[in-house]
Order: structure tokens, then C-alpha cells, then sequence
């Protein structure tokens, strides 16, 4: 049995349409709805099918959005679902609980339009309304090199971000440890001596295969083990932290700055790595970046995203003190350059800030509405 169809119905019912007056106890019946009114009832209604002619039906909350949920559902969820069996609810429930790191998404790309509408209301540029640049320039490395088929496959694309004047590069890794070790000594050897390797991981190994995989690592002169394990397991991190001689990050799928708070507590990681395009856009990264201050933590900012979002961090990561490297994401995105008229500006393995006003950008309007899909 398959899953052919997974359709979230939204449902709103607005107090104004039922009632002449709406009682301010009505629309405001508990102080998390001060600033954002219950303007009436909503649910989703989800309905999935199967190749078998079977239906199942369920309700997910409709606070504060229902359309904002069923999107979710219908574009994150749902692809996971189709051809899935039904009857896999433990392995569907899994991958559904990793999709939800996307949910704080939507506060990020609102706060970086504040902040640009801040600069063009007074007129100034990003790092400068962020307290000022405490460097001129943010170096930043490679990423990724990927699942090559072979290590000289690998190898062959580590030379390549050589050519482009990279001075770091990240290698993804969670093939199994021999294999790793494979990919990343040829690497090495491609890189020599005076680029930095880093690699990553992405939550592949448990505790103790990270420990195993970091004592290979460390022969290769690595610059730092990312994400062993996922860091929702933050005592894991903490534990492979302790045993190892090579420093351990974590953070890319980390959407508010409590989680950022309980990382740390846990003394788990050596570098955060916040995405500005996740974690509360740049209030959240420079919220972040100050609570790594105080336990001595250095930030190197995840950066996959298209162009507006590496813009934003690029700034964010000149002002802050305790910044250390960015990634400067390669794999293949048609968005990266062409939803904006401005180049991003990098030369000899580093990225500049924009000096213009707010982020300093215009929208290529061309390509905003041939990728748009609603």
C-alpha cells in the first residue's frame, strides 16, 4: 500500500462574519494573544489517500494561521509522505519530526526586511546600523564538497575551489568511517597543507563512531569535525567534544536562540553555526552570536540560501566580535546570484560587506516571477 495524495485543507471561521461585536475577551482571551488577536477559528483538515482507494482524514491546529500550516503540510510534509506505506507511521513520524526544523523559517526572512527597511529609513548601511564593522573583510570557505563516487572524484573538486581562490574547504561526510577517512585523505592531498579542511557530517554517527572517526580525522590535520551527531542529542555532542583533539560545531538546523542557549549549557560544541535564514534572521544571529560571546564560543554562520540571505549574514558576520569563518555555499542553486541585481563580493577566498543602504539591494523583478510558484 502507497500514499498517493496528501492534501491540507485550511479552514478559517471569522468572529466578525457570526457576530455584530466582537468582545475584547473574545479576541484577546489570554496574554499570548496581546499582539496578535484571535480574529476567529481555524483548523486544517488533512485528508491522504492511497492506491488502495482508502482515506484517512485528521485535524492539525489552525492558531494563528491555517494557511500557513497547510503549506507546510502540502509543501514540506507531504513530499515525504508520497509512496511512502501508511502503515510506516514510526519512520514517517521521524522524518516529519526532522522537517520541522524548517518552521522558523518564515521570522527570519521578516527581520531581515525590517533591518533593510531600517537602513532606508535612516539612510545607512547594515553594519553600521549593527554597531559597526569590526572587520573589513570575512573570510569564509567552500561547501560542499559532496558525495563524490571516488576519493580522486573527490579530490578533483577540492582542486577546483583551489582555482577559485579558496583557502578552506568542507568535505560532507557520513559514508561510513573507512570510506570518510577515503574521501578526506584525498582531499587533504589535493588541498596540501595550508588550506583548511573541514568536514561535516550532518548527524550521520553515533556517539562512539564519532570518537572512532575523529581519532582518523586528526591525522589529517582536519580544522573541525561538524555535526557527528544531530544536534538535538547536545550530551552526545558535549561527550564526543570531551574525547576528542579536534573542535566540534554544530547549529545549521537550530531555529530559536533557547536552542542555541541549551547547546551551550551543555558545553557541547566549539563553534555555533546559526543560519540567518532560520534562526530569527539578523536580530536572531546577533542574538546568538552574543550568547556564544559569554562561554568564549566563536560563530561561523551556515550559509546555504539564495543571495538577500548571504548578503545579511555577510554583514551581520563583520560586526560581530567573536566571529570566526562563513560558509560560502557552491552546490548549484540558480537563485544565489539572480534574485538580486548586486554581486555578491568575493575575491581570494574572502567575502566584502555591502556598503549600500539596508542590505544594499535591488530585486531582479525577471527572476523573482520566473521562479515564483504561487
Amino acid at each position: 500500500m502507497k500514499i498517493t495524495k496528501v492534501d491540507a485543507i485550511p479552514l478559517f471561521a471569522a468572529f466578525a462574519d457570526a457576530l455584530d461585536v466582537v468582545p475584547p475577551e473574545l479576541s484577546q482571551p489570554a496574554f499570548s494573544m496581546r499582539d496578535n488577536p484571535l480574529l476567529g477559528q481555524g483548523a486544517v483538515i488533512v485528508r491522504i489517500e492511497t492506491d488502495e482507494g482508502l482515506v484517512g482524514i485528521g485535524e492539525a491546529m489552525g492558531r494563528p494561521g491555517p494557511r500557513g500550516t497547510a503549506a507546510h503540510i502540502n509543501e514540506v510534509l507531504a513530499p515525504l509522505l508520497l509512496g511512502a506505506d501508511p502503515r510506516h507511521h514510526h519512520a514517517l513520524w521521524t522524518a516529519m519530526n526532522e522537517a520541522m526544523r524548517f518552521a522558523p523559517m518564515g521570522i527570519s526572512g521578516v527581520d531581515t526586511a525590517l533591518w533593510d527597511l531600517r537602513g532606508k529609513i535612516y539612510g545607512d548601511s547594515l553594519t553600521n546600523l549593527l554597531g559597526g564593522p569590526a572587520r573589513d573583510t570575512v573570510d569564509c570557505y567552500a561547501s560542499p564538497i559532496p558525495y563524490m563516487a571516488t576519493p580522486e572524484g573527490s579530490a578533483e573538486k577540492a582542486r577546483e575551489f583551489l582555482q577559485q581562490g579558496f583557502r578552506a574547504v568542507k568535505l560532507k561526510i557520513g559514508r561510513g568511517i573507512s570510506q570518510d577517512i577515503a574521501h578526506a585523505a584525498a582531499a587533504r592531498d589535493a588541498l596540501g597543507s595550508e588550506v583548511k579542511l573541514l568536514v561535516d557530517a550532518n548527524g550521520a554517527y553515533t556517539a562512539a563512531a564519532s570518537i572512532a572517526l575523529a581519532k582518523e580525522l586528526v591525522k589529517l590535520d582536519v580544522y573541525w569535525l561538524e555535526e557527528p551527531v544531530h544536534p538535538e542529542f547536545p550530551e552526545d555532542l558535549a561527550r564526543i567534544r570531551r574525547r576528542v583533539d579536534l573542535p566540534v560545531v554544530s547549529g545549521e538546523w537550530l531555529g530559536t536562540w533557547t536552542q542555541f542557549r541549551d547547546l551551550l549549557r551543555c558545553e557541547a560544541v566549539d563553534v555555533i553555526m546559526p543560519n540567518i535564514t532560520r534562526c530569527g534572521g539578523i536580530t536572531g544571529i546577533m542574538k546568538i552570536a552574543d550568547l556564544a560571546a559569554l562561554d568564549n564560543v566563536t560563530v561561523a554562520p551556515h550559509g546555504v540560501g539564495a543571495g538577500l540571505g548571504i548578503v545579511a549574514a555577510i554583514a551581520a558576520c563583520a560586526v560581530m566580535p567573536n566571529f570566526l569563518i562563513y560558509e560560502y555555499n557552491q552546490l548549484f542553486n540558480p537563485l544565489r546570484h539572480s534574485v538580486m541585481r548586486e554581486s555578491i563580493q568575493f575575491e581570494d577566498g574572502i567575502l566584502s560587506p555591502n556598503e549600500g543602504i539596508g542590505l544594499g539591494l535591488t530585486l531582479n523583478e525577471e527572476a523573482i516571477e520566473r521562479y515564483r510558484v504561487d
